[in-house]
C-alpha cells in the first residue's frame, strides 16, 4: 500500500462498484428488510390513526380535533406513497452500501460562514429522531454490531456503524424522517406518528436484525462470529436525576416526551380510576355492602399519616414470609385501626370516604393479580406484600398512578413484577440471589421514603440487564453445543452410510473386524469428516486403509496397514499402549511368537463393543438423546411443512399436564436431523424434542408459537380486574332477577 492511500482501497465518497455476489447479497438483505417492515409501517399508520381519534374525542377544543381529523384524512390518502417514500430511501443506502460520507463542515468553518437560529419546531423533530434511534441501538447493540461486520465484508470496508449501518435504528430514522417531510401534519402529530413507528417498528426490530444476520450467516459471510458486546444503556430521566441530585424532577423530562405524555396517557390506559370505580359502585348496589359509616370521614392528611405509619412497620419485619400480600378487607381493617388508634375515648371513629375506600380496594385488587402471575414459592411474593403499602400510599396521595403510565410509583411496580415474572420463577431455576437482595433492600427503602424514588427503578433495570446478557451467553453456549452435536450425528451417519456401501458385496468381512470396522473405524472415518470433510487428504487416505482391510485393494506392507490401524484408534483417543494391543490381535504376529501381553480376537472384540461411541455422551457427561421422527398425521405434516419459515429466536407456549403454561425459546434446530433446543427465559436448557414432535403438539394444540405482549403487567392486570369486576355484576344482576 502507497503512503497516503486509505486502507480496504476506499479513496473517499466516490461510488465503488461491489463484486457481483456482494451485489446480490445486498439486494437480498434489501428484499428481506422491505418484506419485514411492510406490516409494521401498517400497524404504525393504523396506530397512528387510532392516537388521533383519542386525542380528538379528549380534547375540548373544536380546532384541535379538526387538525386531528385533518391529520387522518392525510394519513389515509398519503399512507401508500408514506410505504414508498420510506422504502426508497433504504434502497438508497442499499445501494451506496459501504460508501463513505460527504464529511460536514467543522463548527468552526461555521461559524466563520455566519451563525443562524434554529427552528425550535425542527428541532424539536430532530431529537425525536435523535432519541428513537438511540433507543433501537441501544436494544439491539449485540446485533447491528454483528450486522455491521457483516455488511462490511460485502462493502469491502471498516465495520459499518450509525449511519453507515444501511438498516440500522439511525437509517430506519432517517427514511422516517424523509417518508414524513412532504405530509403537511403538525409538528405535535408529526412527533405523535414518531412515537407510533417507534413503537410498532423500532421498539421490534431486534427480531429483523436477527433474522438479517442469520441470513448472511447461511449465506457464508462471517458464519463463526460470535461477539458478546457491552449492553449499552440509553439515559433516562432516572439516570438523568441520579447523576444531577440537586436538579428538580420535572426538568428530567425532555420536550418531546411532556408533548406526548397526555396523549399517551389518554390512549394508552382503560379511565381506570373512573371506570372501575364506576363498576365497584354497581356491584355494591346490586348486592355487596359498602362497608363505609356516614361518620366522621378521615382527612387527607390523616390518612396520609396513618400509611406513612404502617409503611414504616413493612421494614420491622425480618421474616420475608410474613410480607404477604394483602386483601381489601386487611388493608382497610389494618388502615383504620391506624386511624383510630390515638383517638380519645367516647369520639366518633374516622372512616374512609368512598374514593379513598375504592383507592384501597382497587389497589389490593392489583396487587392480588400480580400475585396470581407469580409462583407462590417465588421470592417476589414478599416484595410485592412489602410493597403494597408503600404503593397505595402513593395511590391515594396522587390518582395519576392509575392512569398514567409514566407515573414513577407505577413503572417501578411494573419494572419488580417484570423481573418477578421472568427472573425470580423457582420452576425456571435457582433465582438471582443479587437481585433477591437488590429487591428485598427496594422494600427496605421505599418503607422509609416520603415519595418514590426514579433511581430505585434505574437500577433494578440496571441489575435486569446484566441478567439478560448472562442468559444471552447461556443461549449461545447451548447453541454451540448443539451445532456441534448435530455436525457429529452428521458426520456418524454419512460414516455409517460409507461404510455399508463398502462392506457390502459377496464375502463380507466377519468376526473382529466387522466389530472394528462398523464401529471404531466408523468413527474414525466420521472422525476425519468433522476435521477436512469428505474431500480431505486425511479422509481420502483413511477411506484407503478402509479398502485394504476389506480386501478392496491390494495391501502392499501388512506391518504399514497395522500400523496405519494403531494411528486412527490413537486419533479416537485410545491409548497407545492399548491400540497396539488391539492391532496385535487384529493381525497375526510376524516375526516373533504371541506373548501373554497380546489378546486374542476375542478379547479384541469385547474391548471394541464396550469403548464409547464417538460422540456418546457431552462434555458434561450428559448422554445425547438419539432423535427418533414421531409419526405425523396429515394436520402435523401440514405444520411441520409450514417449519420452512421457522425463525430461531421463536418463542412458544406449551401445554403441561396439570393446565399450566411454560414459555420456551427455540434457539435452534436442525433441517436436516431434526434436532431442536430450547431454551427459558434464562438462557438454559429446556426438554429435547424434535421437530416432528413439535409439529404433533402444535397440531393437538399442545403447543403454539407466542408472540410477546406489548401491553405492561400493570395494564394487563387494570384488564383482568375490569372483565372480573363485569362478571361480578352480570352473575349478581342474573341472581338477583330469579330471586
Amino acid at each position: 500500500m502507497t503512503p497516503g492511500t486509505p486502507p480496504y482501497g476506499r479513496t473517499g465518497p466516490h461510488p465503488v462498484a461491489l463484486s457481483p455476489r456482494a451485489e446480490r447479497e445486498a439486494q437480498q438483505g434489501l428484499s428481506l428488510c422491505l418484506t419485514w417492515l411492510d406490516m409494521p409501517l401498517r400497524e404504525s399508520l393504523r396506530d397512528f390513526d387510532r392516537r388521533l381519534f383519542a386525542s380528538a374525542e379528549s380534547s375540548r377544543n373544536h380546532l384541535e380535533q379538526q387538525a386531528c381529523f385533518e391529520s387522518r384524512t392525510i394519513v389515509e390518502r398519503d399512507g401508500p406513497a408514506f410505504r414508498n417514500r420510506f422504502a426508497a430511501c433504504l434502497s438508497e443506502r442499499f445501494r451506496h452500501l459501504g460508501e463513505s460520507a460527504e464529511h460536514k463542515p467543522s463548527l468552526a468553518g461555521q461559524l466563520t460562514t455566519g451563525l443562524s437560529l434554529v427552528d425550535p419546531e425542527e428541532q424539536e423533530i430532530e431529537d425525536a429522531l435523535a432519541s428513537m434511534a438511540a433507543r433501537g441501538e441501544a436494544r439491539s447493540a449485540s446485533s447491528l454490531f454483528e450486522l455491521g461486520y457483516r455488511l462490511a465484508v460485502l462493502a469491502g470496508t471498516p465495520p459499518l456503524e450509525g449511519e453507515a449501518l444501511p438498516a440500522g435504528p439511525r437509517a430506519l430514522a432517517a427514511a422516517l424522517s424523509a417518508a414524513v417531510k412532504p405530509m403537511p401534519l403538525t409538528t405535535a402529530h408529526r412527533l405523535l406518528l414518531f412515537h407510533a413507528v417507534d413503537a410498532r417498528v423500532l421498539a421490534q426490530s431486534e427480531s429483523f436484525y436477527g433474522a438479517l444476520n442469520e441470513h448472511y450467516r447461511t449465506r457464508g459471510i462471517l458464519p463463526g462470529f460470535r461477539v458478546y458486546p457491552n449492553v449499552r444503556v440509553a439515559s433516562t430521566p432516572a439516570t438523568e436525576r441520579r447523576s444531577k441530585p440537586g436538579e428538580p424532577a420535572a426538568t428530567t423530562a425532555t420536550t418531546h416526551d411532556a408533548s406526548a405524555a397526555p396523549t399517551a396517557t389518554a390512549e394508552g390506559h382503560i379511565g381506570v380510576l373512573e371506570s372501575l370505580r364506576n363498576l365497584l359502585t354497581t356491584r355494591v348496589q346490586t348486592g355487596r355492602g359498602a362497608g363505609f359509616a356516614p361518620g366522621r370521614l378521615a382527612s387527607d392528611d390523616e390518612l396520609q399519616t396513618a400509611l406513612f405509619a404502617l409503611q414504616g412497620h413493612v421494614s420491622d419485619v425480618t421474616d420475608a414470609a410474613q410480607r404477604e400480600i394483602r386483601s381489601a378487607q386487611a388493608l382497610r381493617d389494618e388502615l383504620l385501626t391506624q386511624l383510630n388508634r390515638s383517638r380519645p375515648a367516647g369520639s366518633p371513629l374516622a372512616e374512609l370516604s368512598q374514593e379513598q375506600g375504592d383507592t384501597v380496594e382497587l389497589t389490593a385488587l392489583l396487587f392480588q393479580n400480580l400475585g396470581q402471575q407469580v409462583a407462590t414459592a417465588s421470592p417476589a411474593r414478599a416484595v410485592l406484600g412489602g410493597l403494597q403499602w408503600p404503593m397505595l400510599r402513593a395511590a391515594v396521595n396522587d390518582r395519576g398512578f392509575f392512569d398514567q403510565p409514566e407515573h414513577p410509583a407505577r413503572q417501578l411496580l411494573d419494572t419488580v413484577s417484570e423481573a418477578a415474572h421472568h427472573w425470580l420463577d423457582p420452576t425456571e431455576g435457582e433465582p438471582d440471589a443479587a437481585l433477591v437482595d437488590r429487591l428485598e433492600r427496594l422494600v427496605v427503602e421505599a418503607s422509609h421514603a416520603q415519595v418514590i424514588d426514579p433511581a430505585w427503578r434505574a437500577d433494578i433495570e440496571q441489575q435486569i440487564a446484566m441478567l439478560a446478557r448472562k442468559a444471552h451467553v447461556a443461549e449461545r453456549r447451548q447453541i454451540e453445543a448443539m451445532e456441534g452435536r448435530d455436525r457429529l450425528e452428521r458426520a456418524r451417519q454419512r460414516a455409517t452410510e460409507i461404510m455399508g456401501e463398502r462392506m457390502t458385496g459377496d464375502a463380507p468381512p466377519r468376526g473382529v473386524l466387522r466389530i472394528l470396522l462398523e464401529r471404531t473405524w466408523a468413527d474414525v472415518l466420521a472422525l476425519h469428516i468433522l476435521r477436512g470433510g469428505e474431500n480431505g487428504e486425511a479422509f481420502l487416505h483413511c477411506l484407503g486403509v478402509t479398502d485394504q482391510l476389506l480386501g478392496r485393494r491390494p495391501i502392499a506392507d501388512v506391518q504399514k496397514l497395522r500400523v496405519e490401524v494403531e494411528r486412527g484408534l490413537e486419533h479416537l483417543g485410545m491409548h497407545p499402549a492399548e491400540a497396539l494391543q488391539v492391532a496385535g490381535g487384529l493381525f497375526e504376529p510376524s516375526g516373533r511368537e504371541a506373548t501373554d501381553a497380546d489378546l486374542t480376537p476375542t478379547d479384541v472384540a469385547v474391548r471394541l463393543k464396550q469403548r464409547p461411541r464417538l460422540g456418546e455422551g457431552t462434555a458434561h457427561g450428559e448422554p445425547v438423546p438419539a432423535v427418533e421422527p414421531t409419526p405425523m398425521d396429515g394436520a402435523a405434516r401440514r405444520v411441520y411443512d409450514g417449519f420452512a419459515t421457522l425463525r430461531f429466536g421463536t418463542w412458544f407456549e406449551f401445554t403441561q399436564p396439570d393446565g399450566s403454561q411454560t414459555r420456551r425459546k427455540l434457539a435452534w434446530f436442525s433441517p436436516a436431523t431434526g434436532r431442536c433446543l430450547f431454551v427459558n427465559q434464562r438462557g438454559g436448557r429446556a426438554d429435547d424434542i424434535d421437530l416432528t414432535r413439535l409439529a404433533r403438539l402444535v397440531a393437538t394444540n399442545e403447543a403454539r408459537e407466542w408472540r410477546e405482549q406489548r401491553v405492561s403487567l400493570i395494564d394487563r392486570a387494570w384488564q383482568a380486574i375490569a372483565r372480573n369486576l363485569r362478571r361480578d355484576s352480570d352473575d349478581t344482576r342474573r341472581k338477583a332477577g330469579h330471586a
